[in-house]
This record gives structure tokens, C-alpha cells and sequence, in this order.
């Protein structure tokens, strides 16, 4: 019997220490792709405050910590750290890797993460994604896990996760617009269940500074205010409505201080009816009517204003910004609260195709003038600006090549100015409003026999590609395909002899090369204009160059 009771307590002993969270500093396991989509696991996620100290497996704290790292960073810096059974290891999100940090453990849940860094903001982005992941986890591979962020007790807020079960996922929806479809201020309804997974999108993230600026339609509207700050099917411990978000005690700071600016003007956007019930649910966004600029009403689309107002603000079809009642400004709840917002809206964005940019840290002046410019109520004080809008293609290097008339061209005569212009493909090249215009200087090609210059930010496509110096006419090569990351483009010969720069070379420019006829550079009626040639003399061979091109006009068509 003796024997027996040995041999049992042994392997209970033994099963206990597999179950073990074994963590060590090293390199994580790869991260598991669950399948579940963003929207299920935004529309399930909810805190559990009682959080088993079950260990979790190595596999689950590598997909959160993995998610966490995926966040971008718009403060100066910003550090993870999981806090283990076994102590704190600081996390390297470009090696997936952990190093030894500290002997503190966790003393609630199976492991935590919490961070370091300038902006609260950036710790509020980083929670989301390892939220999400946590909810993910509740149907894959590996067993459930709950989460809760939690302030009281640590100098920081910090994410502490717990190895049990949950409700599990759910596409339940319970919230709807409260106005009729059709009528302003109508939101469609959510989806719950996209198609995508969310490990591939937050791989994948969209953060970018560069957009297309093509509207938003109100679908994808709807989908990511709700994302970010949208009514579940979760209700709290304090009979709240949940959002997609958590929030200290339910308190919800940024309930209705939250503003959508597009091309129809700023709306306030409601997730509760009436708008401070926290037990209620809504989706609806109110039109702020009254836009008063410099004095002077103004209606609708006040995009450039905004964009002009604050300084590193993207231009993008579609602003977000983020406000906290001035009660609560400098508080880190309301702070974080902030960045869970921005956070999923970014995570949501990328699951459309669509690109996210934050521009935080702003100013007293900015602030100021983004409340006069939008009319933001002057008790919501703007915390950070989420730009919104498809992603602009990655721009291509152009390498443009031109020929230049005049056999005693000298090489100093290679360096010309050269103004290039990318229009769409039919345009009117001589009057209408290129896509890209670029002023570049030339050198002379290695091989010697054309000028050269590069224009940069291309995106792809095609193009009407034009090319002109100081006095030659243009030049037109029609539907360019530009391919990134590098597309040459030869533009011809450019015709000199448009002294003008009519477009036309006649009797104008001659009357103009007769006024300066053999003059040099160092004379006071040289005129540069008509050095056809740049050697610094006003001759015979500029005469040749202007009459060999008599008559020709804009645009010169070049073919090959």
C-alpha cells in the first residue's frame, strides 16, 4: 500500500511539473494562425476579473507577446516585458525572442505583459492586438485563455492573462442604428464575421502615411467606428453595455467624444441612446452642422483645414479624432482608452484593405485649432488623430532620359533644368492638371549621349509622361506603364528654339535671338534663352538649331 501511495503521489507530482510554464530567455515558438476572423474576436472579447494561475503554455504566450509586438510605436519608445512564474523577461518583437529582465513574478494569472514607454497611447495600441489574440486562442490548437487589464495594486497598468475558459466566440449582434436607413445619421449594421484570420492581418499591419484619396464608402464607415469603439453582446459586472474595448470600472471615457471628419463634413459618433446611458446600445453618427472658420460659417468638407492645422497630419479621406472630456485628460485609464480605440481601428482597417495612421503628441495651438476648425465641443480635448483612407501604392523610381540638340554643346550644357509631368492617360498635356510634376536638374548619362534625372514616388500605373526645359518645346510619350520599384522612360529629342516658351517656334523667337545676335555671356544683352546650345555664345549654331525647328509646335508626340 505504502508502495502505492508513493507511486501516486510521484505522478501527481510529475504531472504537475508538465503543466509547468517552463519560460527561459531565448527564441519564442512561432506564432499559430487560429483562422478566426477580426471581427469574431472583436465582437468576443470581454474581461474576466478572476483569473486562474493555471500555467499557460509556451505556444500561448508566444502568440500574445507576438501580437502585442505588432502594435506601431508613435512615442519616442516603448518597451514589452512578460511576467512569468519564473520572473520578467524583456520581449525583442524583431527577433521574437526574450531576454532575462528582472526577478519579479506574476502573483495574478497565469502571466502578464506590461510595458514602458513615453505615450500611454502606444500601450493602449499594443493591448489590443494581444487581446484579440488571447480571444483567438479560444478555438485553436490550444486551450482558452481570458484576460483583463488591471491598474490597481502596480505602478502601471498592465494585461494580465489567465489559462480557462470563456463564453468562447460569438457573432451575435445586438447593436443597430437607432435611425432609419436612409435618413442622416443611419449606420448599416457591423459584420461580425469576416473572412479573414486575424494572425494574417496583424502581420500584415497597414501603417502608413501615405493614402489614396478615394472615400470611404459608409459600410466600411460603420464597420470601423464600431470596431473601435462599437456596442457587443458582452454586458459588464456593472450591468453596462460592453464595447469592443475594456475599460477601467466601465467607466467608458470616450463616450461621445469621438468625430468622424470625411467629405460631407464632422459627425460625433454614438454608441449609446440616449448618448451618456452606459446600459444602452446604439450605432449612429450626428452631423455637427455649424463649422465656423476664421469667423465665417462654414459646411462640410473642412479636410484641407485639418490637414493644414496640424503639423505631420497625413492627407487621407477620412480623419478620426479622439477626444477625452476634459475631466479626464492626464488620467492613464482614459489615456489607454485612447489607444485600445486606435488600436482596433487600425487592426479592422487593414482587415479592409485599408491603410491607419496616429498622429499623437499634439500641441496646445493644434488642439485649438482642430476644436475651431471642426467645432469639436471646447470640453472634448483632442488626444490623437486616426487617419483612415486606401493605402497609396508604393512609389516607383522613374529614370528620365532626354536628348539635347547642339553638336558644341559643352558638358557644362548637360546640366539643364527639366520639368516632367505624369498626367492621366488622354489628358490635356498643355492645360490640364498633371498627376505628379517634378522640377529636376540633369547630368549627362555615362555613355554621354543624353541627359538624365530621376523622378521618385511614382505610384505604379500608367501614365502621359511629358518633358520640357527652358526653351524647348514639349515632349510627349503617351500611356507609360510605370512598374515599381524602377521604370526608365526615354522622352526623345527635346526641339530647341522656343525662346518663349509659347509653344510654338516662329518669328517670336527669332525676333528675341536677333536682339542678342552674337553675344556672349559676359555681355549685358545676352539672353540665355536663346544659348540654344548653353556654350555661352549667341551664334550661328543657335540660328541652325532655330531654324532647323521652325514651326514646330507642343506637344511633340515621341512614339517609341
Amino acid at each position: 500500500m505504502r508502495m502505492i501511495m508513493s507511486t501516486i503521489l510521484a505522478l501527481a507530482f510529475c504531472s504537475v511539473l508538465c503543466q509547468a510554464q517552463i519560460v527561459n530567455a531565448g527564441n519564442l515558438p512561432s506564432p499559430i494562425v487560429t483562422r478566426n476572423s477580426v471581427e469574431v474576436c472583436l465582437n468576443s472579447r470581454y474581461s474576466q476579473h478572476n483569473l486562474s494561475r493555471t500555467s499557460a503554455s509556451t505556444q500561448q504566450l508566444s502568440n500574445v507577446l507576438w501580437a502585442a509586438g505588432r502594435a506601431p510605436v508613435t512615442g519616442s519608445y516603448r518597451n514589452i516585458y512578460g511576467v512569468t512564474p519564473t520572473g520578467t523577461y524583456l520581449y525583442n518583437p524583431v527577433s521574437h525572442s526574450l531576454s532575462w529582465h528582472s526577478n519579479e513574478v506574476t502573483n495574478d494569472g497565469a502571466f502578464a505583459i506590461r510595458y514602458e514607454g513615453e505615450l500611454d497611447f502606444d500601450a493602449g495600441v499594443s493591448f489590443m492586438p494581444a487581446l484579440l489574440a488571447s480571444v483567438s486562442l479560444c478555438k485553436s490548437t490550444e486551450s482558452p485563455m481570458a484576460s483583463c487589464p488591471k491598474g490597481i495594486g502596480y505602478a502601471k497598468t498592465r494585461l494580465i492573462f489567465g489559462a480557462q475558459a470563456g463564453k468562447g466566440l460569438t457573432t451575435q449582434l445586438l447593436v443597430h442604428s437607432s435611425v432609419p436607413e436612409g435618413e442622416p445619421g443611419h449606420l448599416p449594421d457591423p459584420s461580425t464575421a469576416g473572412d479573414n484570420s486575424l494572425e494574417e492581418v496583424l502581420v500584415n499591419l497597414k501603417y502608413v502615411s501615405s493614402f489614396t484619396q478615394t472615400n470611404l464608402t459608409l459600410q466600411q464607415i460603420s464597420q470601423i467606428l464600431w470596431a473601435g469603439y462599437g456596442c457587443t453582446a458582452h454586458t459588464t459586472t456593472n450591468g453596462r453595455a460592453g464595447l469592443t474595448v475594456p475599460s477601467a470600472f466601465a467607466s467608458y471615457y470616450l463616450t461621445g467624444s469621438i468625430y468622424l471628419v470625411n467629405e460631407n463634413g464632422v459627425y460625433r459618433y454614438h454608441n449609446r441612446n440616449p448618448s451618456t446611458n452606459l446600459t444602452t446600445r446604439d450605432h449612429r453618427i450626428e452631423k455637427i452642422t455649424s463649422i465656423r472658420v476664421r469667423g465665417s460659417l462654414q459646411s462640410n468638407d473642412v479636410r484641407d483645414s485639418l490637414w493644414s492645422a496640424v503639423g505631420g497630419l497625413p492627407e487621407a479621406p477620412c480623419y478620426v479624432i479622439l477626444c477625452l472630456d476634459s475631466s479626464y485628460v492626464g488620467q492613464e485609464y482614459a489615456q489607454l482608452e485612447t489607444g485600445f480605440v486606435a488600436g482596433n481601428m487600425l487592426i479592422q482597417a487593414t482587415a479592409l484593405g485599408l491603410g491607419c495612421h496616429f498622429k499623437t503628441k499634439l500641441t496646445s495651438a493644434e488642439r485649438k485649432s482642430i476644436q475651431a476648425i471642426t467645432s469639436i465641443s471646447a470640453s472634448h480635448i483632442p488626444q490623437a488623430i486616426v487617419s483612415i483612407g486606401p493605402v497609396a501604392p508604393a512609389g516607383a523610381s522613374v529614370s528620365i532620359s532626354v536628348f539635347l540638340q547642339g553638336d558644341s554643346r559643352p558638358d557644362a550644357g548637360w546640366v539643364v533644368p527639366l520639368i516632367v509631368k505624369f498626367f492621366t492617360p488622354g489628358a490635356n498635356v498643355l492645360n490640364g492638371t498633371p498627376t505628379y510634376e517634378f522640377n529636376l536638374t540633369t547630368a549627362r548619362s555615362t555613355a554621354g549621349s543624353t541627359a538624365v534625372c530621376e523622378a521618385m514616388g511614382v505610384a505604379p500605373g500608367s501614365y502621359d509622361v511629358t518633358a520640357r526645359s527652358e526653351s524647348t518645346l514639349m515632349n510627349v510619350k503617351r500611356s507609360v506603364v510605370i512598374s515599381a520599384p524602377n521604370t526608365s522612360v526615354d522622352l526623345g529629342t527635346l526641339l530647341e528654339g522656343n525662346a518663349n516658351q509659347d509653344n510654338i517656334i516662329d518669328l517670336d523667337d527669332y525676333a528675341i535671338l536677333s536682339t542678342c545676335w552674337l553675344a556672349s555671356k559676359a555681355q549685358a544683352c545676352f539672353d540665355l534663352r536663346t544659348d540654344f546650345d548653353r556654350n555661352g555664345l549667341i551664334d550661328a549654331a543657335d540660328l541652325c538649331l532655330l531654324a532647323a525647328n521652325w514651326l514646330r509646335s507642343s506637344p511633340v508626340q515621341i512614339l517609341r
